[in-house]
This record gives C-alpha cells, structure tokens and sequence, in this order.
C-alpha cells in the first residue's frame, strides 16, 4: 500500500492537474480510494502515478471507488 506522504502526493497531483478531489478511505479489511467525478485524464493520472510505484488501480464500474493492488510481476 501507498505511504500516506505518497497518498498526499497523488491527491495534490490530481487536484492541480484535473481540479478533481481524491478521497482516502483507510477502512478494514481494505483502504480504499474515492473520487468526486472522474474522467479518463484523471484515471490516466492515476495510472501513470501508481505504475511508477509498481501498483495498478481497480476501479468500480462508475469509476469513482477503486483499490490498488501490487502489480504481480514485482
């Protein structure tokens, strides 16, 4: 799981860069992610941001929940 400095970090970069607002769940059995609105330059945020840090999002069907997983090959 993401550091909270680095959970701060990926809400600063997507608020400055799609003005969107990301939320932070930390809930047993599993943090999770919320978003306000989301489109796909948001989720592209995301994805870029979590790839560089060997995780990968998995959304909800509308998008705006999603958890981070290890990306197996790590």
């Amino acid at each position: 799981m993401l550091s909270f400095s680095e959970i701060a970090a990926l809400k600063n970069l997507i608020k400055t860069q799609s003005g969107i607002a990301l939320h932070f769940h930390d809930v047993c059995p599993r943090p999770y992610f919320t978003l306000d609105k989301t489109d796909f330059i948001t989720q592209s945020i995301i994805d870029t941001f979590l790839s560089a840090k060997q995780y990968y999002a998995v959304y909800s069907s509308d998008g705006l929940h999603f958890t981070i997983e290890r990306n197996h090959s790590c």
